[in-house]
């Protein structure tokens, strides 16, 4: 198993914190020997008592290249004018390039542009998350007070993050009704 290495808590962030490695995984010797590549992590959750198991199949780093992630285009980008701008100078810049390599550039700027801009809270609560990690299981006082203050701080960031994709749902909700209005009226005699 990788991860955390107890799957399972009582009284966290307290005096009377208990962990303990209660989950497991459970295959046979005939599937291993089919399924080499199969590994267990644990995924602290901050829902649930008990940590999520996952099985993964594959060797994803290996697959992907060391664990680096493929260019995604954002929807939300195209509601911000700066991503015109920078399609259409990547354009100009790379028209020599050739189509792929001209792709290829144009993904690595937009990342650039609007990595940081659109993912601004996966980062925040991962270095918060962090930060609990390396308080889990210590119970003198300070680490403690430190872990409370860091789960108040989770439960702002994630409430903020519900908030913005509540609203960005309900903006395209409001246009994809708009717009399915205007062309039911437009296609009624």
């Amino acid at each position: 198993m990788q991860g955390y290495p107890f799957t399972w808590e009582s009284g966290e962030g307290t005096v009377d914190w208990i962990e303990e490695r209660l989950d497991k995984v459970l295959v046979t010797q005939e599937w291993r020997d089919v399924v080499r590549k199969a590994s267990v992590l644990n995924i602290l959750t901050r829902r649930s008592d008990h940590s999520a198991l996952f099985l993964g199949i594959l060797n994803l780093r290996e697959r992907t290249g060391g664990g680096r992630k493929g260019f995604r285009f954002e929807m939300a980008w195209l509601h911000d004018e700066g991503c015109r701008g920078v399609v259409e100078t990547t354009w100009i810049e790379g028209r020599d390039r050739g189509l792929q390599a001209c792709i290829e550039l144009c993904g690595n700027k937009l990342l650039r542009w609007g990595g940081d801009k659109y993912h601004r809270f996966d980062e925040k609560l991962r270095c918060l998350r962090k930060e609990q990690l390396r308080l889990r299981g210590r119970t003198d006082q300070n680490s403690l007070a430190e872990y409370q203050q860091l789960e108040e701080r989770l439960a702002q960031l994630e409430a903020q993050e519900d908030a913005f994709w509540k609203q960005r749902a309900k903006q395209h909700w409001l246009k994809g009704a708009d717009a399915n209005t205007k062309f039911y009226h437009r296609e009624m005699p």
